[in-house]
C-alpha cells in the first residue's frame, strides 16, 4: 500500500508499507511461515533555491520479520531516517549530497548506530 499527496506546490508528502507473509521452502525450517512487515515516509521540498532542487527528509522501518513459526521474531525494531538535498548544476547535471542513519541495526538494539554520508552526481544524455 502506499500513497502521495502534493499538499502545495512546493510541498509533498508520501508513504507506503509492505506486509509478506513468507514459507521457507527448504532446510530445517522448511515450510514454516513468518510475517515480515517494512514501511517509510517522507516529506520533500521543492523548488527552495533553484528551480528543480529538492530538500527531503524520509524514516521507515526495514523488512522485521515478526510471528516467526519455529524460530523467535526480531528481538528489536531498526529504524532508517535520510536527509538529502538534489541541487541541479545545469540542465543535465544534478549533485546530491545526502546522509542516512540506522538505528537498532538488524533489529537489535545493541548493534552499533550506523551513520553514512553519500554525494550523488547524475548526468543525463
Amino acid at each position: 500500500m502506499q500513497g502521495d499527496w502534493r499538499v502545495t506546490k512546493n510541498i509533498a508528502v508520501a508513504g507506503w508499507a509492505g506486509y509478506v507473509n513468507a514459507e521457507a521452502k527448504d532446510g530445517i525450517n522448511e515450510n514454516n511461515k513468518a510475517d515480515i512487515w517494512n514501511w517509510s515516509a517522507n516529506i520533500a521540498f521543492l523548488d527552495l533555491a533553484k528551480e528543480g532542487d529538492v530538500f527531503a527528509i524520509a524514516g521507515g522501518m526495514p523488512p522485521k520479520a515478526t510471528d516467526i513459526e519455529g524460530a523467535s521474531a526480531d528481538k528489536d525494531t531498526s529504524y532508517i531516517i535520510e536527509a538529502l538535498y538534489r541541487y541541479p548544476l545545469k540542465d543535465n547535471i544534478t549533485i546530491t549530497p545526502g546522509f542516512y542513519v540506522i538505528l537498532n541495526s538488524n533489529h537489535n538494539s545493541d548493534n552499533d548506530t550506523i551513520w553514512v554520508g553519500a554525494i550523488r552526481t547524475t548526468f543525463k544524455f
